[in-house]
């Protein structure tokens, strides 16, 4: 069934039939045997498994670190955002009470100015402190990660030096 499908797809198309005399000649295990025996003179390097797996022991703690340092910073931006919040509504609820006792409506204008005026101060100092939160947490975990790389590019360098002074 096969040869017959070759034979008249070699009349079809010319250049098939260079494709199947190839085929026709392929043998995996020839070809196998001939890479071995190219491959028997190269003295291939030991690979070090223990120590690949004690190199990624390590990133794996080191990305731990980082990762725990980048929640911490989660918690901590939280924490105080709901502080920020709580200051927020306590001021609120003093100024609607200061405002219930003044009668006179420029008065109330001119508390309102000042009022309108600290709020803003506020928000701005608020939005930059958790900015800062931000910040010392990801440069923290950003730390943990940079000195983890360095030491792993390390350990690959004297690894592979190790297995070429063994060869």
């Amino acid at each position: 069934m096969y040869a017959d499908f070759f034979k008249m797809a070699e009349k079809a198309n010319p250049f098939f039939a260079e494709y199947t005399k190839i085929m026709a000649d392929y043998d995996p295990k020839k070809m196998a045997d001939e890479f071995a025996k190219m491959t028997k003179g190269y003295d291939m390097p030991k690979f070090d498994f223990d120590a690949v797996i004690e190199l990624q022991k390590k990133n794996f703690d080191a990305l731990t670190a980082a990762n725990q340092v980048a929640a911490e910073g989660a918690q901590a931006f939280a924490k105080r955002q709901s502080e920020m919040l709580q200051q927020a509504l306590e001021e609120v609820s003093k100024m609607i009470d200061s405002f219930s006792k003044i009668d006179n409506p420029q008065a109330v204008a001119a508390v309102q100015a000042d009022m309108l005026k600290g709020a803003f101060v506020k928000s701005v100092d608020n939005t930059r402190e958790l900015a800062d939160l931000m910040t010392k947490s990801n440069t923290e975990a950003s730390d943990t990660l940079n000195t983890r790389v360095v030491e792993a590019l390390e350990e690959v360098k004297t690894t592979v030096l190790k297995a070429s002074k063994k060869k």
